[in-house]
């Protein structure tokens, strides 16, 4: 019986190593940027008071199979990541999850707190940018898209704290850019 058992061993080392392939090594280099912003934030919460730090991340599976991760929230060592937030401690990076299929590319933004009149959203054919400067919560977030779209398609629907854009993809030909209208 031993000899089998190490065998079984073996097979489950080996599918689990192939099944989850470079998750493990994602996982792990999230686990450890977790723990530097955690480290800063215990060295910075004295100085820094005001506001309270906001910190976490999601995951899914990518449309090429592998998992993403994405961060979100205002802790400082985020900034160092994400310049775009540096210049307001107050600023905040929103969950946002971005989806597509083969002619829309679907966005949806999570910005609870604010008003809808309060959000300045803007299309281009290769990125989208949501800033909430007005209110108590501010929010920043810049999306670069895989593929082009036609920012004339942009429609932006905000409901209960939900943003949701949807975009049409570019044929070849297409650009331009424009301000959409919240609904």
């Amino acid at each position: 019986m031993v000899g089998r058992k190490n065998r079984d061993d073996d097979w489950r080392d080996d599918f689990f190593d192939n099944f989850f392939g470079d998750f493990d090594i994602d996982f792990k280099k999230l686990n450890e940027r977790m723990t530097r912003i955690f480290d800063t934030f215990r060295k910075n919460v004295a100085s820094d008071g005001e506001e309270p730090f906001v910190y976490g991340f999601t995951f899914k599976m990518g449309p090429d199979g592998k998992p993403q991760f994405q961060e979100f929230g205002n802790v400082p060592e985020l900034r160092r990541y994400n310049p775009s937030l540096a210049a307001d401690a107050a600023t905040r990076e929103p969950i946002t999850d971005i989806n597509e299929d083969k002619e829309k590319v679907y966005i949806t933004v999570e910005l609870p707190g604010i008003n809808k009149d309060d959000i300045d959203l803007s299309v281009n054919e290769d990125s989208v940018v949501i800033s909430v400067t007005e209110g108590s919560r501010k929010y920043y977030k810049s999306v670069d898209l895989r593929e082009p779209v036609i920012p004339d398609s942009a429609s932006a629907k905000f409901t209960n704290g939900i943003l949701d854009l949807t975009l049409t993809k570019q044929r070849k030909g297409e650009t331009g850019g424009k301000k959409v209208k919240i609904e």
